[in-house]
C-alpha cells in the first residue's frame, strides 16, 4: 500500500488513543465489506502498536445499518477479543437500535452505551481507574 492510499484510509477510519490503553475510532458513512475489513486491520494493528487493553468504536456517524453492517461490527468486537481488548460500541442512536432488533441481530456479547462519555467512563472502569471531580 503506498503513502497516498494509507493516508485515505486514516482520514476513512480514524483510530485516535484518547488515554493510554484506550483507543477510540469514529465510524461515520457507509460501511461495507472492504471498509469493515480495512477497519478490523487498522484496529487490531492498533491494539500491538499501542497495547491498548480497550476500544471503543463510536458510530454516532453511521445513518443506516444493515445486516451486513452489523455482522462487521459483530466480528470487530470478536477480533478485538481475540487480541485480548474489550470493545465498547457507543452512539447507538434509537433508529439503529430498533433496525438491530427489527433485523432479528444479537448483540448479547457486545457492550454498547448511549453516549461516547459512558464508553470512555465504562473504559476507565474496565482498567479499574475512577473518575473523580473537583467541587
Amino acid at each position: 500500500m503506498g503513502k497516498e492510499s494509507k493516508l485515505i484510509d486514516e482520514q476513512r477510519n480514524p483510530i485516535h488513543l484518547i488515554w493510554d490503553e484506550v483507543l477510540m475510532l469514529p465510524v461515520y458513512g457507509i460501511v461495507d465489506s472492504k471498509r469493515g475489513q480495512e477497519i478490523m486491520e487498522s484496529i487490531l494493528g492498533e491494539i500491538i502498536k499501542t497495547k491498548s487493553r480497550v476500544v471503543i468504536l463510536d458510530i454516532l456517524g453511521v445513518d443506516t445499518m444493515d445486516s451486513a453492517v452489523a455482522n462487521h461490527l459483530i466480528k470487530i468486537t470478536k477480533a478485538t477479543r481475540l487480541m485480548g481488548a474489550d470493545c465498547i460500541i457507543s452512539g447507538v442512536s434509537p433508529s439503529i437500535a430498533q433496525t438491530l432488533v427489527n433485523l432479528g441481530i444479537d448483540l448479547g456479547n457486545i457492550e454498547t452505551q448511549s453516549t461516547l462519555k459512558n464508553a470512555l467512563s465504562a473504559a476507565f472502569k474496565k482498567m479499574g481507574m475512577r473518575i473523580i471531580t473537583e467541587e
